[in-house]
């Protein structure tokens, strides 16, 4: 079981989409807003980065980095993972850095 939530509404992607902290790294965007009570996570990938299992066998990895993540103790964020193009050919340790890294500053610590 995850102890993270899901974003599952189109508004609550644009509202991260219009507001969130916004960090870069090679692989992945994140977009980040502090959340309420509890941290939810919402993957965006396109067909850009490839065809459909390409785009989920790289959700499935970024979910299996995050399930390794202390995401269920404060601070609770709201964090919306967009992949670049591109990304799905990275290995699986490109990918597990670039989350680490994206979410290791807080929201509101962000640049």
């Amino acid at each position: 079981m995850r102890v993270y939530g899901s974003l599952r509404r189109r508004n609550e992607f644009a509202r991260l989409q219009r507001r969130g902290k916004r960090r870069v790294g090679d692989q992945l965007v994140l977009l980040a807003l502090p959340g309420r009570d509890r941290t939810r996570v919402g993957i965006t990938i396109t067909k850009a980065v490839g065809n459909a299992v390409v785009r989920n066998l790289l959700r499935r990895r970024i979910k299996a980095v995050l399930d390794r993540q202390p995401l269920a103790v404060p601070p609770y964020r709201d964090l919306l993972f967009i992949a670049r193009p591109g990304a799905g050919d990275a290995a699986f340790g490109a990918i597990r850095a670039d989350v680490e890294r994206l979410i290791a500053v807080p929201p509101d610590r962000a640049p």
